[in-house]
């Protein structure tokens, strides 16, 4: 049996596939190991993921976890000693969630494939091998284009009264947001980038708003010219997409992309579908 784990910073979505029967779905907690340890991440998953699986955990023969943060060889040793704790007979496979990306969308064609979830992340990658990653600065410097980003570009406006009035009055009503809870929030919360992203939902509502509208493709242009277009090949290959982001705004980003001349691949709101074509063959 084999065991698929794409993991964010906000949850974990694993597939289990035995060859035989209809794939089954589990969903756990991000696993990111910039916030979470071996041990707890050993013990998240004996409480959520084991008892979901309804069987015992020796019966797992590979395990591919793709995760956020799983960028250096420490990194994804703090995910495999759990991994191996777990699943004693497996065969566990730790990499990063980008070379995910590229498998789930490119499969063995060159390509730019982009991460757009609750954070953002791009590389170049040959139809093997991730072959350049302009580094992605995270939620405090970076992230552009991100669900953390839409938030945090959306709260500002909201705080500093750049938000029209309307706009502004329906924000309030629906999340009742104070600027001492905002802030105590971002600064005290575990995953502070999965707390602000919540707030991007609001532009789903509301995306035919002029102020939104205009909002999200400053985010996605800003996000296109300051990675995207650093890549050699950016005009030649195409530009695939994971993520709930640009899965649902996919439409403003081809606007975009054509603007610049870029050419659009794939978009892709589950990665676990693009892997399960990947690993089965």
């Amino acid at each position: 049996m084999l065991l698929i784990a794409d993991s964010g910073s906000t949850k974990t979505s694993w597939r289990l596939l035995d060859g035989q029967n209809p794939y089954r779905d589990f969903s756990t907690i991000g696993l990111n190991p910039h916030y979470v340890s071996t041990n707890e991440i050993h013990k998240s998953l004996n409480d959520t993921l084991l008892p979901q699986l309804g069987f015992g955990p020796q019966l797992i023969k590979e395990v591919f976890f793709y995760g956020a943060g799983c960028s250096s060889i420490r990194e994804n040793k703090t995910v495999r000693d759990a991994l191996n704790g777990l699943f004693p007979n497996s065969n566990n496979e730790v990499d990063h969630d980008l070379l995910a990306a590229a498998r789930a969308s490119s499969f063995d064609e060159p390509g730019i494939v982009c991460i757009l979830g609750t954070g953002s992340n791009t590389c170049a990658y040959d139809g093997e091998k991730i072959v350049d990653n302009l580094p992605s600065l995270g939620f405090i410097i970076g992230d552009e284009g991100s669900g953390a980003h839409i938030g945090r570009l959306l709260t500002k406006a909201y705080f500093y009264r750049e938000m029209p009035e309307e706009l502004a009055a329906k924000f309030k009503e629906q999340y009742q947001l104070t600027k001492d809870d905002y802030i105590g929030n971002v600064y005290q919360s575990d995953i502070p980038s999965r707390y602000v992203a919540q707030f991007s939902r609001f532009c789903i509502d509301h995306r035919e708003h002029p102020f939104v509208m205009n909002l999200l493709r400053e985010n996605f242009r800003e996000f296109l010219v300051r990675h995207v277009m650093k890549y050699e090949k950016c005009q030649e290959w195409r530009v695939h997409y994971i993520g709930s982001v640009a899965y649902y705004y996919q439409d403003i980003l081809k606007e975009e992309m054509e603007a610049l001349d870029l050419i659009s691949g794939r978009f892709i709101k589950n990665p676990l579908d693009g892997l399960t074509e990947f690993h089965e063959r």
